[in-house]
């Protein structure tokens, strides 16, 4: 359905992760003959969820260091609580609220996940 490529190239032009998220459901739902303005807000979050994990993974693992992918990467880990998303973000990229975001990051996820988040990002 939706090319993580393409996906990548729209964060890196600026499109936030939430328009992402947004537009990726939306599609899902027309896609099965469901009007997203009438749609359960429930219907297709798990799919979505799912798939915006692979995105953030996507994003670190093919544009660490790129400050735009930071960005929204930065951006998204204010809205879930998805350990990708953070896992993404936290291991691959340097940026300004950096501690704010490790700490919240180490309170939501077991000490086992979050052991390789160190002060700094491994790949840089």
């Amino acid at each position: 359905m939706a090319n993580l490529f393409e996906i990548a190239d729209r964060v890196l032009l600026g499109e936030s992760l939430r328009d992402v998220s947004i537009d990726y459901r939306n599609r899902m739902l027309t896609d099965m003959g469901f009007d997203p303005g009438d749609a359960p807000e429930s219907l297709f979050t798990k799919e979505t969820a799912q798939f915006m994990s692979e995105v953030c993974r996507h994003l670190g693992e093919r544009h660490a260091g790129d400050q735009a992918v930071a960005a929204g990467l930065e951006a998204w880990v204010g809205q879930v609580d998805d350990y990708d998303a953070f896992d993404a973000l936290l291991g691959h990229f340097e940026f300004p609220s950096r501690p704010a975001v490790l700490k919240r990051g180490r309170i939501l996820f077991p000490g086992p996940l979050t052991a390789h988040w160190g002060d700094r990002p491994t790949e840089l």
